[in-house]
C-alpha cells in the first residue's frame, strides 16, 4: 500500500496544467460542501437545542389539566401527587385577556395568574429575568415584559386595564333571527385596573410579547372562578428531557385528569425542526455529490494523460489491483483533504457567525435574522461530534466512489497498447 499511496500523493501534485487546476477545484468543491453542511447542521441543531431550552424555561415540564371542562376545582390533589413523585408544582390560571392603555386595545396577550412564591420556587423567573421593578403580585399588581412596556408606553408605577372574554361576552345576547341585543340580566362592568410593579425579559420573543403575570386571586376574580381553583397545574421534574417514568406514574395516580408533557404540547414545532434538519442535510449533500463528479472528471482526464506511466507500471509488474488502488486513493485523499479543510472552515464560520451576520446586515442593510420570526436575539449554533463525523464520512465515501470508474478504466489498460508508440 505504500507504493500506491506514494503514487496517489504524487499524482495529486502534477505540473501546472489543466488537471492540476481541476484537482484544486475538486478539493475546493469538497471543502465548500463540507463547510456548508457543518454550518447549516450546527445552526439547525443550535436552533433546536435553544428552542427546547427556551420552551423548558418558559413552560412547565408537564401540565395537569381537567379531563372535561376548563377548571380544576381542587388543584391541591394534583399538587400533592406531583410532590409525592419528587416534582414541584404550582396552580395556575391561564386565559387570554385584552389590555387597554389609554384609548388603545391589545388583544394579543395571555394572562398567567400565579403567586410570587411559585414564581420563585419553580424558577419561572431566573435571577436576571426581572429587568426593573420588583417581583410582587399583590392585589391589583401586574408584571409585564419589556416588549409590552415599550409597546404600551408604560413603566413601573404605570396603570393598565384588563378586559376578559368572559365579562365581555356576558354583555350581549345573540338573537335567533340574527343580530345582537344587550343582556338585560347582566350589569355593566368596569375593566380591572392594575399597577405595573415589575418588567421582565425572558429572551424568547413570542413569550415576551404575549405573557403577563397577575396574582392568582385577581385572575380568578377576572374570570369569575371560585377562589382556590385553577385552569391547570404546572409541574416540574428533576429532568425535563428524561421524565417518561415520572409522567407515567403521575398519570396512573391522576386517572381523572390529563397530563400533558412539554414535548406533547410542542409536538408539531419539534417535529418540523427535526424534518427541516434532515431535509437540509439531504439537499446540501448534493454539493459534495457534485464535487465527487468533478473528481471523477479530473481522474478520467488524468488516466488519459498518464496512459504511458500506467503502461510502464503494468509492464514492470504492477497488478490491476495496484493500479486501481492508486486512483481510488487519489479520490480518497481529495476527500480527506477537502473534508479536513472544510471542517476547519465550518468551525471558524460557526465561531464568528454573529460577527459575520452583523457585517452582512450592515453591508446589505437588511435584517438577516429577525427575532420576531425566530424568537432569539442571536444566531444559535451547536456543533455535534456525531454530525461532523457523519458529514466527513459521507464526503470521503462519495469522493472515493467518484474515483472508482476512472480507477477501473486505468486498471483495464493494456501495457502493450499504452506503450505502442513510445
Amino acid at each position: 500500500m505504500r507504493t500506491e499511496l506514494f503514487l496517489s500523493g504524487r499524482y495529486l501534485k502534477p505540473r501546472r496544467n489543466a488537471v492540476s487546476l481541476i484537482t484544486a477545484l475538486s478539493v475546493l468543491g469538497v471543502t465548500l460542501g463540507v463547510a456548508v453542511l457543518i454550518v447549516v447542521l450546527a445552526v439547525m441543531t443550535g436552533f433546536t437545542d435553544l428552542m427546547k431550552a427556551k420552551l423548558v424555561e418558559t413552560q412547565a415540564h408537564f401540565q395537569v389539566r381537567p379531563e372535561y371542562g376548563n377548571v380544576i376545582y381542587s388543584p391541591a390533589v394534583a399538587i400533592e401527587a406531583i410532590k409525592k413523585i419528587g416534582g414541584r408544582a404550582a396552580a395556575v390560571i391561564q386565559s387570554p385577556v385584552i389590555v387597554q392603555r389609554d384609548k388603545s386595545l391589545d388583544p394579543r396577550v395571555v394572562m398567567f395568574g400565579t403567586t410570587v412564591n411559585d414564581l420563585k420556587s419553580n424558577r419561572i423567573f431566573l435571577s436576571d429575568t426581572l429587568k426593573s421593578g420588583k417581583l410582587s403580585l399583590d392585589k391589583g399588581e401586574v408584571i409585564i415584559s419589556m416588549d409590552m412596556a415599550r409597546r404600551w408606553g408604560v413603566g413601573i408605577g404605570g396603570k393598565i386595564l384588563l378586559h376578559t372574554q368572559h365579562r365581555l361576552t356576558q354583555m350581549v345576547d345573540f338573537n335567533a333571527d340574527g343580530g345582537v341585543t344587550l343582556n338585560k340580566n347582566a350589569s355593566a362592568y368596569l375593566p380591572s385596573e392594575f399597577i405595573v410593579t415589575g418588567i421582565y425579559s425572558i429572551g424568547k420573543y413570542d413569550f415576551d410579547r404575549a405573557i403577563l403575570f397577575v396574582g392568582i386571586d385577581d385572575a380568578a376574580e377576572l374570570l369569575s372562578l371560585p377562589w382556590g381553583s385553577a385552569t391547570s397545574v404546572f409541574g416540574w421534574g428533576p429532568d425535563a428531557f428524561n421524565q417518561t417514568k415520572l409522567v407515567e406514574t403521575l398519570r396512573k395516580s391522576l386517572r381523572h385528569m390529563r397530563v400533558v408533557t412539554w414535548e406533547e404540547e410542542n409536538q408539531q414545532l419539534l417535529g418540523v425542526l427535526a424534518v427541516e434538519k434532515n431535509m437540509m442535510f439531504f439537499l446540501l449533500i448534493f454539493i459534495v455529490l457534485v464535487a465527487a463528479f468533478s473528481i471523477m472528471n479530473t481522474l478520467i482526464t488524468s488516466v488519459y494523460q498518464k496512459t504511458r506511466e500506467i503502461g510502464i507500471l503494468k509492464a514492470l509488474g504492477a497488478s490491476d489491483q495496484c493500479v486501481t488502488f492508486i486512483f481510488i486513493l487519489q479520490g480518497f485523499l481529495i476527500g480527506v483533504v477537502g473534508s479536513f479543510v472544510g471542517t476547519l472552515a465550518g468551525v471558524l464560520v460557526i465561531f464568528y457567525r454573529n460577527d459575520i451576520l452583523e457585517f452582512a446586515s450592515k453591508t446589505f442593510r437588511i435584517e438577516l435574522f429577525p427575532k420576531q420570526f425566530y424568537f432569539f436575539d442571536g444566531l444559535p449554533a451547536h456543533i455535534v461530534a456525531t454530525d461532523v463525523i457523519f458529514i466527513v464520512s459521507s464526503s470521503v465515501i462519495l469522493c472515493t466512489l467518484g474515483a472508482l470508474l476512472p480507477a477501473l478504466r486505468a486498471a483495464r489498460l493494456d501495457p502493450a497498447k499504452a506503450l505502442r508508440y513510445e
